[in-house]
């Protein structure tokens, strides 16, 4: 039957409605009051907007429908027939999303504005169209302001053990605040992350936006291993390159062409390497060239995906903290300050190997207490696919790495003998396999410990030789330290006479020691292929768990996201 838009007021209007909830064969889409109002309740009814980009929006139906209610059914952005100024200013905060690493198509910013300056408002303006414009606009609202301070994909969704439980905000009461307020523009932006890191990187991506704008990537072919020194072709062209990424300072006259890889050049070249977690030599081998060739457009990528995970973190991630990025292989640490991107200390990490299953993965959790001249309570996996079948080839292993059987992990469970039996029982977790606190120890001499259920820690290491290494995930899963003595100044500052001598007495000492602290330290195992240090400079790294294809892949389905 062909949809009928009657004017009803009054008894009238009631007796329709009752009718259709009483199972007359007409529905509510062929008997729909033509007011603004009515029009409203069926789109959020219908749950799709079909002229927007994502038309269909069952994920915030619920929340529209409880900031219509709330607001009588009324239209929010109309004022005496026409876009009220508040309207106009969402608008053009929605149009500035990709400054902000969204998309700003998502939003239907372009749409929007087009519908806004539309020649149709007047006093007799269609009831329909007022209702779609304002409930699209309500939508889109919603969306951005959630997309900026939530992210658009839930971290779980990409198994981060993150939470943006607690950051959720009232989305109806904060739209209808914006919509009545004097400064809307100001409310909506003001939902951006505060983090220093994410106004570097959003720094960043203005830069890097106008690189792929108005630069053309040069083709750099130079011959394995170019050093100091040699003359190339191409080096006018690299020279340019680093210019313009900010690793070289300035272009000498007379130098621009110059085909001399000078030393100028090549100190340009280390703080490049620098910034992309690689030896800094000022040596061009492969690694280096191929980061050299990355298109700008890329970049972009890769910046965008570094500011929606950092929405994924609390606002309060200010004052004590310590963050290990897995893919800068680096902790950061403050104890005061804005927030991450200031820190006070900072040192290259071990982490989990990219293959095998042996990921670091990324949560959130407290540091309690730390542990010098810990056991290294081996995990079963470990013990029963890795270990057990050596040491039932030879036995002896377990002497010469100072490993014993026991019953359960209290520090006063007494060894067993390591009979072929006992060893058998390793297989089926009735014993345990444990290594003896000293220097061979897998977890070093200093254990930090912040409870969690993926038994990952920070710890020091006897192999340390591998952080000379560019790229460092060698572990099962937990996180090496290069320099554990200051990080254990570091953790127990405040806690007494932590002194440097009194920490290296305890790591050497004869027996266990357990140090529980005063105040919790709060750590966030991370994952960004972005950063950016406290100078501003931008560093890219390598995707070495794959996560940021998962991410663009998740991205790439548009709204609704899954919650």
């Amino acid at each position: 039957m062909t949809k009928i838009y009657l004017q009803l007021s009054g008894l009238f209007k009631y007796a329709v409605w009752a009718m259709v909830l009483l199972g007359n064969p007409a529905t509510a889409e062929e008997f729909l009051i033509d007011t603004p109002s009515a029009h409203i309740q069926h789109l959020l009814r219908e749950g799709v907007l079909p002229r927007l980009h994502w038309g269909r929006f069952p994920d915030y139906q619920a929340r529209l429908d409880q900031l219509y209610a709330q607001n009588g059914w009324m239209p929010l952005w109309i004022k005496d027939g026409k876009p009220s100024s508040q309207a106009a200013a969402v608008v053009a905060s929605l149009a500035e999303a990709d400054d902000k690493g969204l998309d700003s198509a998502d939003y239907d910013a372009e749409l929007l504005r087009k519908w806004l300056a539309s020649p149709d408002w007047t006093n007799a303006a269609d009831p329909r169209e007022v209702a779609a414009f304002d409930v699209a606009l309500s939508l889109s609202a919603m969306r951005y302001i959630s997309s900026l301070y939530l992210g658009r994909v839930n971290p779980r969704h990409v198994d981060f053990g993150l939470s943006i439980e607690p950051k959720k905000v009232d989305l109806p009461n904060l739209v209808q605040k914006i919509a009545q307020s004097d400064h809307p523009k100001a409310l909506a932006d003001d939902m951006e992350p505060k983090l220093p890191i994410y106004r570097t990187l959003k720094e960043a991506l203005t830069r890097y936006r106008a690189l792929a704008k108005d630069m053309q990537m040069p083709s750099l072919a130079f011959p394995p291993k170019f050093s100091p020194g040699a003359r190339h072709k191409d080096v006018p062209a690299l020279r340019r390159l680093l210019f313009a990424l900010g690793d070289l300072k300035e272009i000498k006259p007379g130098a621009a062409d110059s085909e001399v890889y000078d030393l100028e050049v090549a100190a340009a070249v280390k703080s490049f390497q620098q910034r992309h977690g690689l030896r800094a030599d000022g040596v061009i081998g492969k690694g280096t060239l191929t980061r050299l060739s990355v298109p700008f457009a890329e970049r972009v990528k890769q910046i965008r995906l570094g500011l929606e995970r950092l929405r994924w973190l609390p606002d309060d991630i200010r004052g004590l903290y310590l963050i290990v990025n897995i893919p800068s292989f680096q902790l950061y640490g403050s104890r005061a300050g804005e927030g991450f991107g200031h820190h006070d200390i900072q040192m290259d990490v071990i982490v989990g190997e990219a293959i095998g299953g042996r990921h670091t993965p990324v949560f959130h959790s407290d540091m309690t207490y730390v542990i010098f001249r810990p056991y290294w309570n081996v995990p079963y996996k470990i013990t029963a696919k890795e270990l057990l079948p050596i040491i039932r080839r030879n036995p002896g292993y377990l002497a010469r790495n100072n490993m014993e059987l026991v019953s359960n992990f209290a520090p006063s469970a007494m060894p067993y003998e390591p009979s072929l039996e006992n060893i058998e029982m390793l297989s089926t977790g009735a014993l345990k396999l444990r290594q003896r606190p000293g220097p061979k120890n897998a977890l070093g001499l200093v254990k930090f410990a912040f409870p969690n259920n993926n038994n990952v820690y920070l710890h020091s290491t006897p192999s340390k030789g591998l952080f000379q290494r560019a790229r460092r995930d060698f572990s099962h899963g937990c996180i090496r330290v290069q320099d554990p003595v200051k990080l254990a100044e570091w953790v127990l500052m405040g806690q007494g006479e932590w002194t440097r001598e009194r920490i290296i007495s305890a790591m050497t000492g004869e027996s266990p020691k357990t140090v529980t602290l005063k105040q919790p330290i709060p750590v966030y195992i991370f994952y960004s292929t972005v950063l950016a240090d406290q100078e501003g400079r931008v560093g890219f790294y390598e995707d070495i768990y794959g996560h940021d294809l998962t991410l663009q892949t998740l991205l790439a389905k548009g709204f609704p996201y899954p919650s």
